[in-house]
């Protein structure tokens, strides 16, 4: 067979195998932290009695007020948790990453309250509610890990709220944008990238501000060299400086 004609067949074949694994539920579950300690019978019965659905960037996977009947495991992508106010203004309580549970707060009630959506393009698996009570019940150690993922998310909302009460929207920005540094950061020559790219008024819902004020806020601290802007992601120049924002040393107060 002739080179390229060998690298087409090769190529063809890894983009089958990709697609096979892409759907292997087994080897996601394998692959989440919360299931390290499954045994593989476990983890069978798992895949068995849960179902991979794929939701495209912005696509609602559930309304608030829902009848909340599934607890989704993500396998790919991120998930963004919101509320709305009566007025329609949204409030990002969090993203989810893979390995992350959504739906496990609804396991006391029979609603869940927040909206939550696809903010990238998103591979999720579905369990029951049910299903995962009994896997809990069965599984400690996933249990463990589930206390763990929430008693993180309670230490990130009571950041948020300290940021909301005690600081302007510089504070706020600058403490968002170090928080999403140590998530999602990567070192580029001395500097903090953030990989997760995200509009002003993604920024704008995550700290209680208006677009208009964050971008305002965004220019001085570009005007500052605290960040900079490439290609549309943020690359934090000076941590430090913007520690300092945290604790107001910012000139000028910017509104809320």
């Amino acid at each position: 067979m002739p080179d390229s004609e060998w690298a087409l067949h090769l190529g063809a074949l890894v983009r089958r195998m990709s697609a096979v694994r892409r759907f292997d539920k087994v080897w996601y579950l394998q692959h989440i932290d919360a299931f390290a300690g499954v045994g593989e019978s476990e983890m069978q019965q798992i895949a068995r009695r849960s179902t991979m659905r794929e939701f495209t960037r912005g696509r609602v996977i559930l309304h608030p007020g829902e009848a909340q009947e599934m607890v989704y495991l993500i396998k790919e992508g991120r998930v963004k948790v919101s509320r709305y106010s009566p007025e329609g203004r949204e409030q990002i309580l969090a993203l989810l990453e893979p390995g992350d549970l959504v739906g496990e707060l609804a396991l006391g009630r029979e609603t869940e309250p927040v909206h939550v959506e696809a903010f990238e393009d998103t591979l999720i698996c579905e369990l029951s509610r049910r299903d995962f009570v009994a896997l809990l019940r069965r599984q400690p150690e996933v249990m463990l890990h589930v206390m763990r993922l929430l008693a993180a998310r309670l230490r990130v909302a009571e950041e948020e709220i300290a940021d909301l009460v005690f600081r302007d929207v510089p504070g706020r920005l600058a403490g968002l944008l170090l928080r999403l540094a140590e998530a999602y950061g990567e070192r580029v020559g001395g500097k903090l990238r953030l990989t997760l790219r995200l509009t002003h008024q993604d920024i704008a819902s995550m700290i209680g501000a208006t677009r208009e004020t964050v971008t305002s806020t965004l220019g001085r601290f570009r005007g500052a060299r605290l960040i900079v802007t490439e290609q549309r992601y943020i690359v934090i120049c000076d941590p430090e400086g913007l520690r300092r924002v945290t604790q107001g040393e910012l000139n000028g107060r910017s509104h809320r």
